[in-house]
């Protein structure tokens, strides 16, 4: 059975519900230079394809290097997940003698499919289904969630791990994102957060003061149900708070549930693991102020900044 409770949190396990879901699974660390995107199939396929080229012509890293003109470490980092200039993948069709432009096609694929921040494997067919769900009942333990921001918000927690010419795709996709609530028909929303979410400043007193109004302002729609979570809540609790998670309604089809936490999504279809996170979330829930009480708390918090 998945108990929330037991899955650990990271300062980062809560920056991707707040996302953009076209990701795919991390296989291996990234440099920091190319943490802006994701293990990209294609960037992969590149350095795959390259590793293969340079083994099957006999060639060390530093000996293909020094042929093209570049280090050692380029031709490592070409290998290992960096996305590819448009000079390199010349360079390596002309050297390998290669008349279909391998090269310059992938990279050209790669340019066309844009950049891909990193989200957790789970994440995009969450946010498929996300846009169906009828109800959708959330816990944040640390972070405004991403159906919740304001732009400057956001803008905050992307450019907190996104490198700056990275960032503007994502944001556009959470802003869009952000439709769910204002669409016709839109699902029955419960969120439920914990008071350090309201009380922690991102992106200084301006942006923080905007978002709280702007929560209160959702609050005010007739489908969306916002109530906090004190911090005087019992210790019995306090180990739930260790990770946010979400529960998506179906008219037709079963629950799900999905949780983050240090850098992995976890989507839950299994019923009896999906009735488990629906009782963790009731408990919170039922030890979360009233919505009055809650708006009074928030309106608070806008005042301490």
């Amino acid at each position: 059975m998945t108990t929330l409770s037991h899955i650990p949190a990271t300062p980062t396990a809560h920056l991707y519900d707040h996302h953009d879901p076209d990701a795919t699974p991390q296989d291996a660390p990234m440099s920091d230079d190319a943490r802006e995107y994701t293990r990209d199939p294609l960037v992969r396929a590149f350095g795959t394809v390259l590793r293969a080229h340079r083994e099957e012509a006999g060639l060390s890293r530093a000996q293909l290097a020094e042929s093209l003109g570049c280090s050692p470490q380029w031709i490592e980092k070409l290998e290992t997940g960096k996305k590819p200039s448009k000079e390199s993948a010349i360079d390596l069709d002309t050297f390998f003698e290669i008349p279909a432009r391998t090269f310059q096609r992938m990279w050209e694929e790669i340019e066309s499919a844009g950049r891909r921040p990193a989200a957790p494997p789970g994440f995009r067919r969450y946010a498929e289904l996300e846009k169906q769900a009828t109800t959708i009942r959330k816990f944040e333990a640390l972070l405004i969630t991403g159906l919740f921001q304001t732009e400057d918000y956001a803008r905050a927690v992307l450019t907190s791990f996104l490198a700056p010419d990275a960032f503007e795709r994502a944001l556009a996709i959470r802003m869009e994102r952000r439709e769910i609530l204002t669409r016709d028909r839109p699902p029955r929303v419960w969120l439920t957060i914990d008071e350090g979410v309201i009380r922690r400043s991102v992106g200084g007193p301006e942006v923080m003061r905007e978002q709280l109004r702007h929560l209160l302002d959702t609050g005010e729609h007739p489908h969306t149900m916002i109530q906090v979570l004190p911090h005087d809540t019992t210790d019995h609790y306090v180990g739930a708070l260790s990770a946010s998670f979400t529960l998506l309604g179906f008219d037709d089809s079963p629950d799900v549930a999905y949780a983050e936490a240090a850098g992995q999504g976890n989507l839950i279809h299994e019923p009896r693991a999906v009735a488990d996170c629906v009782v963790q979330y009731e408990s919170l829930r039922g030890h979360a102020l009233p919505v009055a009480e809650s708006r009074r708390l928030i309106e608070a918090a806008m005042e301490d900044l």
